[in-house]
């Protein structure tokens, strides 16, 4: 049947598409048996996770509205609902790499990937289980400074994104923050056993309608007090928002002033110390839950993060 479609393909004269095609199939037969292999440790809930995030994608995306709406004519529906699709996007992929990783990935790559997906869920799995056993406290070790250093490369991704414009005055301060507080983690790591069974972090699947709902919610009602606050108290307004909500969700105030930006709402050294600002917050928030569960995690913790805001705040302070 795909012979048949790409010869009637070529005979329309979409050469080119019905070449595309066939490079396209032939390479999905090449790779059949490493495609299965992936689909078999996949399960059920993950491969549901994925048609979610297409219908995310392709049916829910397409048909809504394309213009402002509300006070401050900021809330577009699929404005929002696209940043909710980037978002899903890169939690979905790590979410997935993370399972199909499982307890073989090591303390690092859980952390990485446990900080990509939600940083929040991985400190607070890892603390609450660092008194179990020594090993365990090893593995919070290596695992929560990184998983808390990920959300910086994950807002220069967001960035390049959505308001790539921006990224030549956040990449400086970003870089510095995560090199700084990566050489502090690496002086500081202690040897332990990152290749043993360990946890997973257990998150919630972010292409999940609830989940996307639940953030679409939260970026709209983030984005209004932004403008709100914005235009009420200029940039201090915008910094206030920025505080609050980065202690629950660093994606959203993030999204937004990227988003304000873009539309010339506010400048970029606005937009750039608001997303410092919720870094910081939620680094802060992070911080507290850590010395809450586990005091011997929170402070091998501290020094990195403290060190990526150090290095982050002096440069968007000297720029």
């Amino acid at each position: 049947a795909v012979c048949y479609l790409l010869g009637v393909m070529v005979g329309t004269g979409e050469t080119a598409i019905a070449g595309a095609l066939a490079i396209g199939v032939t390479a999905l037969l090449y790779f059949k048996p490493e495609i299965e292999g992936f689909s078999t440790a996949l399960r059920r809930q993950e491969q549901v996770s994925v048609l979610q995030f297409l219908i995310v994608t392709f049916i829910v995306l397409p048909i809504l509205p394309d213009r402002a709406y509300g006070l401050y004519e900021v809330l577009n529906p699929h404005h929002i609902w696209l940043m909710v699709v980037l978002i899903a996007g890169v939690g979905l992929a790590s979410y997935i790499a993370l399972r199909v990783a499982g307890e073989r990935g090591g303390a690092l790559l859980t952390g990485i990937l446990g900080g990509l997906v939600s940083s929040t869920a991985t400190t607070v799995l890892y603390a609450r289980r660092a008194g179990e056993s020594p090993a365990m406290e090893r593995m919070a070790l290596a695992a929560v400074p990184l998983a808390n250093l990920v959300p910086l490369a994950r807002i220069a991704l967001l960035t390049a994104v959505v308001a790539p414009a921006l990224l030549s005055r956040l990449a400086p301060a970003l870089g510095a923050a995560l090199a700084a507080g990566l050489a502090v983690y690496l002086v500081s790591i202690r040897r332990g056993p990152s290749r043993v069974s360990q946890p997973v972090p257990e998150v919630r699947n972010p292409a999940e309608l609830v989940t996307a709902l639940r953030f679409a919610a939260l970026y709209a009602a983030v984005l209004l007090a932004a403008a709100w606050l914005s235009d009420l108290g200029g940039s201090r307004g915008l910094y206030a928002a920025a505080l609050a909500s980065g202690l629950v969700d660093i994606d959203a105030i993030t999204l937004s002033a990227l988003n304000l930006f873009g539309e010339a709402r506010i400048e970029a050294p606005s937009a750039a110390r608001a997303i410092g600002l919720a870094f910081l917050a939620n680094t802060a928030f992070k911080l507290g839950v850590l010395f809450w569960f586990s005091r011997p995690v929170a402070r091998h913790a501290l020094w990195p993060l403290a060190a990526a805001l150090a290095a982050g705040g002096a440069v968007l302070a000297f720029a």
